[in-house]
């Protein structure tokens, strides 16, 4: 499934207290992730289902967005596309 994820990047070496959220750069990719799992149904006969996990997310995002070595990308939003 095609998932459009914002994030930010959490250059390599910053520590929690050395950034402001809104000075790091953002930026958007168009992943592919597995199907998420239904986990059962809700008031209505609404299907519940979990999303990619997270770990999966951030590779998947890592690699797409080509970040350097020891940049973190920190998910904002993960919705399918």
């Amino acid at each position: 499934m095609l998932y459009r994820v914002t994030y930010r990047i959490l250059p390599a070496g910053t520590g929690p207290d050395d950034y402001e959220p809104a000075d790091l750069a953002t930026g958007e990719v168009l992943v592919e992730l597995d199907d998420p799992e239904p986990v059962g149904v809700i008031s209505g006969g609404s299907i519940l289902s979990y999303g990619p996990h997270h770990r999966d997310v951030v590779k998947a995002v890592t690699e797409a967005a080509q970040l350097k070595p020891g940049d973190e990308p920190l998910i904002r939003d993960c919705t399918p596309a």
